[in-house]
């Protein structure tokens, strides 16, 4: 079964090229997306008398990264319609203006602009702490960041590649439905249930098959993110057996669509639905809440953390974004394949209570 799903996957090599291709696609937006700098300096403008502004230039020069690099770049201005006219270009972030009693501070952008909404949060803490020191009030909190890694992402796309991973990893749900509705409807089922197999024989085939795509999908879309500037921080060969993890899920919930479809094109369509969503509740498109409903030793565990993909994305994450190891993910890793034996074991279950019995 597994040489014969094979040779049906090389033979629709059209088909293969589109599941190994749509990911890279994204890979190569998510990079023109998302290839600007984590850290990065904003160059921003102070308006105001200069007796008010001396003070709070010096505080905004002074705030540095902790690789030493200034988070802001400033520049004073008395003309506010230039001000106006660098913000609308976006050559500044955000416009600090001082009262000419330096009662009052103003801090103007464009909303929308996420760069302004980064370095709003900033300014204010500097602004805040200003504000503080001028009226003698004791400091009476202090945030100190450490990074729990050594190592760590440089670019926004170092952050967002592993999800273009997990992404090709899960379009194997569409292509998994895709195959087995295929073997109902061609007939091939019925006559090949004349045989001794049985449902673990025809699903594990079709099982090895697609979790060789899997390989060959980290592999490409691991390849290319390197291409592209990614910084890769971990081991590939963890990160593949991450992937396989994936793909046992991935191929659980690809026979439940089979289950629920009639032909071909509804397996591609409801099984792409449901890729999409998990890929959205993932994080691997875009961080989202914790939403945490309980806690595991010391993990939280979300409404969203019920998907193996979510714990995989973020073991993935963790092996290449950040250089974390076999013990730093157990827990992740963990998670990942237990839930994707049981989506795995469930998706057989169905199959085989539903097709397998209707084919006898």
């Amino acid at each position: 079964m597994a040489r014969k799903s094979l040779l049906e996957l090389v033979r629709e090599w059209q088909l293969l090229l589109l599941v190994v291709a749509t990911p890279l696609a994204f890979l190569v937006i998510t990079y023109l997306g998302y290839s600007m700098p984590l850290l990065v300096t904003h160059p921003i403008l102070v308006s105001g008398p200069a007796g008010q502004i001396s003070g709070l230039v010096e505080d905004l020069q002074a705030l540095r990264y902790a690789d030493g690099r200034s988070v802001f770049e400033v520049s004073e201005t008395l003309d506010p319609a230039a001000a106006q006219a660098a913000l609308k270009e976006q050559s500044a972030v955000a416009l600090v203006t001082v009262a000419s009693d330096g009662a009052a501070v103003t801090i103007t952008g464009d909303a929308l602009y996420p760069r302004f909404y980064r370095a709003s949060v900033l300014l204010e803490g500097v602004v805040y702490d200003r504000v503080d020191r001028l009226a003698g009030r004791p400091e009476a909190v202090r945030i100190v960041e450490e990074p729990i890694f050594a190592l760590g992402p440089r670019t926004e796309f170092d952050l967002y590649a592993p999800g273009m991973i997990l992404f090709g990893l899960l379009m194997i749900i569409p292509q998994t439905a895709m195959l087995v509705a295929r073997e109902v409807r061609w007939g091939t089922l019925r006559r090949l249930r004349l045989t001794r197999l049985d449902a673990g024989d025809l699903l594990g085939g079709i099982s090895l098959t697609q979790m060789a795509v899997a390989v060959v999908q980290v592999i490409l879309v691991f390849g290319v993110a390197l291409a592209l500037g990614f910084n890769n921080q971990g081991s590939l060969l963890l990160a593949i057996v991450v992937g396989l993890a994936i793909s046992l899920s991935a191929i659980g919930l690809g026979l439940i669509v089979a289950c629920f479809v009639e032909n071909d094109g509804q397996a591609i369509n409801v099984g792409s639905t449901v890729m999409m969503i998990l890929v959205f509740f993932s994080g691997a498109m875009y961080q989202l809440p914790p939403l945490t409903v309980f806690t595991v030793a010391d993990h939280q565990i979300g409404i969203f953390g019920l998907f193996p993909a979510t714990h995989g994305f973020l073991a993935l994450q963790q092996v290449l974004t950040y250089g974390a190891g076999l013990r730093e993910i157990a827990f992740r890793l963990g998670l990942t394949v237990a839930l994707s034996l049981l989506t795995f074991a469930l998706g057989v279950f169905v199959f085989q209570r539903l097709k397998m019995r209707d084919q006898a």
